[in-house]
């Protein structure tokens, strides 16, 4: 739900980007205040510090100042009442004023117009409003027909991305700056590895990329063959993806790297986390580039994309799941998808409507925070434990022989029953331990909002401890611990979908299913009768 709100900020600056100068430029806008500045660039040749407050500049570089190398340090006595990086020194006192980057403003005032916190939810945005509706017109169109429809689509926004991180990558490696910020980047801080939030991080960037506790994976390979070879696809998968995050790191941090090089800054100062990075720091830097309408939106288009493929993963793993559902106690409703995906559609609509309102980033947040932090890892080491202790790794096993036509080495098995169950749980653990509640810049989520928090946590969990109650509840007789046991046993109709894989897999047949053996036999039985038939015809 809350992932299409990133996809309408997307639509929103991918549309801004035809803007001259872009909108993020410049504190002359109807939304800056005061507090605006502008980065000073070194490439401009001049410090352009503060349009809009009382301050103004004295003096500007001269050529003596770029034949001596001067600093921003040395400039200081150039300036009077300017702004040197976030502060600005006033005539009188000299006491530092907080400044705010003509890009930030944007972001918070132009697209957000954010209030003081989540008590304030404001009004609706309008802007973002209709990019919101465009963005699910956009996901339901492209998802009407299902699977086959959305699969086209995917052809496109899975490859196009590709091409143009490669054309970013080009350009940003010829920026002046840019190999300090590729250095930056790769270059390990060890110091931080003793940070249960560093490897919290970590594990949910793995679980995000990869799907993993998502349902997306599952949904997806269901729609294959039972004879693909999912093994060879999840090594491609994980290698590939592990790879793109690795490029995209030096695509990003090359702008970053000239970003901070022509303002002459650090570059753990120009770089912000979470939507700053995306809407604030690359904006900003890309505006520093010859021609930035093209490069904003080649660059917002790509991030289009790449919110789209996941967009499609997620819904269509909602609806499958749905129609399921409904389909197991009216059968038929699967001729009335589209219908179905237009009210899911319609409904998510719905509930994104506090998000696109001025304190909808701070839901948004809340939601990132704790939906997407802790649930997956808790979903995934439940799924891992069940199949590795109650369904059972060598049952498992043969179920995969049964499809790839050999066994994955044991390497999976210890992973599985070990070492995954082992890692996860100790990042959960220690992501307790280390526990911080919520932010967003400096604003702290209040006591209240975290309850909210963890009851978005918890629903998703919740829904698994219920449904196992209510299954035990059903188990027809028996003690609690013979109705457990019962519950852990797959149930007759477990295996493949067809019953020739389920001959092959070792499973009985399905009722309302004809046996393949005996279809074999009609088959050369009527293939016979066909033959006699027609020697019978030519005598």
């Amino acid at each position: 739900m809350y992932y299409n709100l990133i996809i309408a900020y997307t639509l929103h600056y991918m549309f801004s980007s035809f803007s001259n100068p872009l909108p993020w430029v410049g504190c002359n806008h109807t939304w800056n205040t005061e507090n605006c500045y502008e980065r000073p660039s070194i490439s401009e040749g001049i410090f352009n510090l503060n349009t809009t407050g009382n301050s103004s500049v004295m003096s500007m570089t001269t050529p003596a100042m770029e034949t001596e190398g001067t600093t921003m340090a040395n400039l200081v006595t150039y300036v009077v009442n300017g702004t040197l990086g976030n502060e600005t020194f006033l005539n009188s006192t000299m006491e530092p004023m907080k400044r705010v980057r003509a890009s930030e403003e944007y972001w918070l005032h132009g697209v957000l117009d954010a209030t003081d916190g989540l008590h304030d939810l404001g009004y609706i945005r309008w802007q973002l409003l209709l990019f919101l509706l465009a963005a699910w017109m956009l996901v339901y169109f492209c998802i009407i027909k299902g699977v086959k429809s959305s699969g086209k689509v995917v052809y496109f926004t899975a490859t196009f991305p590709y091409l143009v991180l490669f054309v970013l990558f080009i350009r940003g490696v010829t920026l002046p700056g840019s190999a300090d910020g590729i250095l930056w980047f790769i270059r390990p801080q060890w110091h931080k590895l003793k940070s249960a939030n560093v490897w919290k991080s970590a594990a949910n960037q793995v679980f995000i990329s990869f799907g993993a506790g998502w349902g997306g994976i599952h949904t997806l390979a269901s729609y294959n063959k039972f004879h693909n070879n999912c093994y060879r696809d999840v090594l491609l998968v994980s290698i590939s993806c592990a790879m793109t995050s690795i490029f995209a790191g030096f695509v990003i941090f090359s702008v970053i790297g000239f970003m901070a090089h022509d303002s002459n800054l650090k570059i753990e100062d120009v770089v912000a986390g979470g939507p700053g990075l995306a809407f604030i720091a690359y904006p900003e830097a890309i505006s520093r580039i010859w021609c930035p309408q093209l490069w904003a939106f080649l660059f917002f288009f790509m991030l289009l994309t790449l919110g789209l493929d996941s967009q499609f993963v997620t819904l269509e793993t909602l609806i499958t799941a749905v129609i399921d559902e409904i389909d197991a106690h009216k059968p038929g409703v699967r001729r009335y998808k589209q219908w179905v995906i237009l009210v899911t559609c319609l409904i998510m609509a719905l509930l994104g409507l506090p998000m696109v309102t001025q304190g909808g980033i701070y839901v948004m947040t809340l939601f990132d925070w704790y939906s997407a932090g802790f649930s997956p890892m808790l979903l995934a080491l439940i799924e891992i434990l069940i199949i590795s202790y109650a369904y059972g790794t060598k049952r498992f096993m043969q179920d995969v022989h049964s499809m790839l036509g050999f066994t994955p080495s044991s390497y999976w098995r210890y992973c599985w029953m070990a070492i995954t169950p082992l890692v996860v749980g100790v990042i959960i653990i220690f992501s307790f331990v280390d526990y911080s509640a919520a932010t967003m810049g400096s604003y702290m989520y209040p006591p209240w909002a975290e309850g909210i928090g963890w009851t978005l946590t918890m629903t998703s969990i919740l829904t698994v401890i219920v449904y196992a109650i209510i299954y035990l509840i059903k188990v027809p007789s028996g003690s609690l611990t013979q109705r457990l046991r019962q519950s852990l046993k797959p149930s007759s109709a477990w295996g493949p979908a067809l019953n020739e894989n389920r001959i092959t897999a070792g499973y009985a047949i399905l009722a309302g299913q004809s046996d393949p053996s005996l279809a074999d036999e009609e088959k050369t039985k009527e293939t016979k009768e066909q033959i006699a038939l027609n020697t019978m015809n030519k005598v």
